[in-house]
């Protein structure tokens, strides 16, 4: 008996020590469940998403090249002794642009120039012998035969006569190709030779392009070339700021890339004197319309590649994040994340220009 009560107090003692090690013998502090923290109002407008038909429009990215452009090239061979411009110069039609070596040139034309005098005094002499004997075939000194010989000699001495005056002409239209003028007016795009090269025909020195008649040239898919035809006005963005003018469809090339499966299509794109050759474009194409989702533009914040827009809920405003497209106007396409008619908020910061 008397270890069981020794067994029962010792129990009790160790629950006491554990009570009071709880702190079951001091005073509680009534438990309140705090409110919870309310997401707080960010003032804005308030819009709705909504459809609308657009136009579809699909791309086509070229190259702006001028519709005219020119190679000099030299129509003989010679030395190069001066090139009066550089790339990037503006040249005038008319402009002297190159000059070669025009020593040879200049004696085979004091050649030509010496032959033909030869050759017209011969025929002089022998129109003078033929006037001679036409007069001694009337005495009965010389026979027929011999007048003859002389109206043959005659003619033969007309006839070297012609063709040493044409070889002089043709060594000073050889001459004047000593200088290359520019056939239009243009811009210097490249320089192919410098001072001291041997020109040669078909090897182009220079080149040159029309600033005020270029093109926007575009591999368009086969798919999309019925949406256009000749005569066309369409959009085109030009350069890399992509600023948006029209052109008219200038020309269809009526052949296919086999690789590509694509058609050149050239846009003629006037009063874009500020282009040069080898410029980025696009070209836009109408292919009928579709319904897109748009919110307006000021709705969307961005978190570094996330977008989302706010919209309104009981508890304040919620982020929802959401895929963007195209914009159109002031407002931008929606591909996923609201449904049409769902609130968007315009933060007051956005919309007023705060930062």
């Amino acid at each position: 008996m008397k270890r069981l009560i020794a067994s029962i107090i010792s129990v009790l003692m160790i629950l006491l020590l554990i009570t009071w090690q709880t702190g079951g013998f001091e005073s509680k502090i009534k438990a309140e469940t705090p409110p919870l923290p309310k997401t707080p109002e960010l003032p804005g407008d308030v819009q709705r998403a909504i459809k609308i038909r657009v136009p579809m429009i699909e791309e086509a990215v070229g190259t702006i090249q001028s519709r005219h452009k020119v190679d000099i090239t030299p129509r003989i061979q010679a030395v190069i002794e001066e090139i009066r411009v550089n790339a990037g110069d503006r040249v005038r039609q008319g402009d002297l642009l190159v000059r070669l070596d025009k020593r040879d040139l200049e004696a085979n034309v004091g050649q030509a120039e010496q032959a033909l005098k030869a050759a017209e005094a011969n025929y002089r002499q022998a129109v003078t012998d033929h006037q001679r004997n036409l007069e001694l075939l009337q005495r009965g000194v010389i026979s027929p035969q011999e007048a003859d010989n002389s109206r043959l000699r005659g003619e033969v001495t007309s006839a070297t006569v012609g063709q040493t005056r044409r070889a002089l002409e043709q060594a000073k239209v050889a001459l004047s190709y000593a200088e290359i003028h520019s056939p239009v007016s243009g811009i210097v795009t490249d320089k192919l030779q410098n001072v001291g090269d041997l020109a040669m025909p078909g090897r182009p020195i220079l080149q040159l392009y029309d600033p005020s008649l270029v093109r926007l040239e575009a591999p368009v898919r086969e798919a999309l070339v019925r949406f256009i035809k000749v005569g066309d006005v369409l959009d085109v963005k030009l350069g890399t700021d992509e600023r948006l003018t029209t052109g008219i469809v200038d020309e269809i090339v009526p052949q296919a890339d086999v690789a590509s499966r694509s058609v050149l299509v050239k846009v003629l794109v006037p009063n874009a004197t500020d282009l040069y050759s080898g410029m980025f474009g696009r070209l836009l194409i109408p292919t009928g319309e579709e319904e897109v989702l748009l919110v307006p533009e000021k709705a969307i914040e961005r978190v570094g590649q996330l977008e989302y827009v706010l919209t309104p809920t009981a508890h304040g405003p919620e982020r929802r994040f959401v895929q963007t497209g195209r914009k159109s106007g002031e407002r931008v396409e929606i591909l996923s994340g609201i449904s049409e008619n769902e609130p968007v908020l315009i933060p007051d910061k956005i919309r007023t220009g705060a930062h």
